[in-house]
């Protein structure tokens, strides 16, 4: 494996910039694809190849593809265009010969549904390519940086749609390893593998661990769709996003992101980290 190539696309995002370390470790020669490549160099330095990659110019594709035998396809955050940003560049990677797509998909993705997410992982289904979906649950590191932080440096509450039902936060450096893994081994091919973590936490609980880790009291307060709406276009949200993310919180509502599954522990070896280790890692935040 140490031997091929391997592109990650959206390589300066959350998960992005977890992944490409773990595959330097493993020896394996990476391509790092962004909208922003410089940001990309400031991140990973000279050991990792970095190109421009937008979903909407077809003239990055190549670059990008180039030698390129396995790839990490993430699509647009929250977009409600994930479908048609994405289909011409997975037709594009087949037509290059890439060998393996993993697809980064989300939790509760119904089979039947038209959400963007099924239609793309659909169209990696119809795919002549090995593709392994990977479905992670909502990542704790939503809270920290981003509006929710801000929220509490503010208000000193967290303030969301969420209503009372509990969700099984995942750490995304676990949904990172569980890529690697799948990126680097054998017989991940056409795997569909649900994230979630250890347990299925209120936001009620949530900010009471945060209270106990920050040294502040955070409290939480379950708000309505129009008033999370308006918190998110106030920061900057585009419209067609903040109906995707309250459709995102709407299925915590409806208690679909409340199981835990072992398909993660499975996967690595060991537990899933808890949202307690990830809020002891943020008392510094705080200081």
């Amino acid at each position: 494996m140490s031997e091929e190539k391997v592109l990650v696309t959206g390589a300066t995002g959350k998960l992005g910039r977890e992944l490409v370390p773990l595959l330097l470790e493993e020896g394996v020669e990476v391509t790092a694809g962004t909208r922003d490549p410089e940001r990309g160099r400031a991140l990973f330095g000279s050991k990792v190849e970095v190109v421009e990659l937008n979903y909407t110019r077809t003239e990055t594709y190549d670059a990008a593809l180039t030698w390129a035998d396995r790839v990490f396809l993430m699509p647009p955050p929250f977009s409600p265009d994930a479908y048609e940003a994405i289909g011409a560049f997975l037709d594009w990677a087949v037509s290059a010969r890439v060998k393996h797509v993993v697809l980064l998909s989300g939790m509760a993705m119904p089979e039947e549904s038209d959400l963007p997410l099924r239609r793309v992982e659909r169209h990696l289904e119809g795919q002549d390519v090995v593709g392994t979906i990977i479905r992670p649950n909502l990542y704790m590191q939503n809270l920290y940086p981003g509006f929710i932080y801000r929220q509490i440096r503010r208000d000193g509450r967290i303030r969301l749609p969420a209503g009372r039902e509990s969700v099984s936060l995942v750490d995304v450096r676990d949904v990172a390893a569980v890529a690697a893994r799948a990126l680097t081994g054998s017989g991940w091919g056409d795997q569909r593998i649900t994230l979630t973590g250890p347990r299925a936490l209120t936001m009620e609980e949530v900010s009471r661990i945060l209270s106990q880790h920050v040294g502040r009291e955070i409290g939480y307060e379950a708000i309505d769709d129009d008033e999370f709406r308006e918190t998110l276009e106030t920061d900057g949200w585009r419209t067609g996003e903040v109906e995707v993310i309250l459709g995102l919180f709407r299925s915590i509502r409806e208690g679909w992101r409340k199981p835990v599954l072992p398909e993660l522990e499975e996967a690595l070896g060991r537990p899933a980290r808890t949202f307690e280790d990830f809020a002891a890692e943020l008392e510094r935040v705080w200081d």
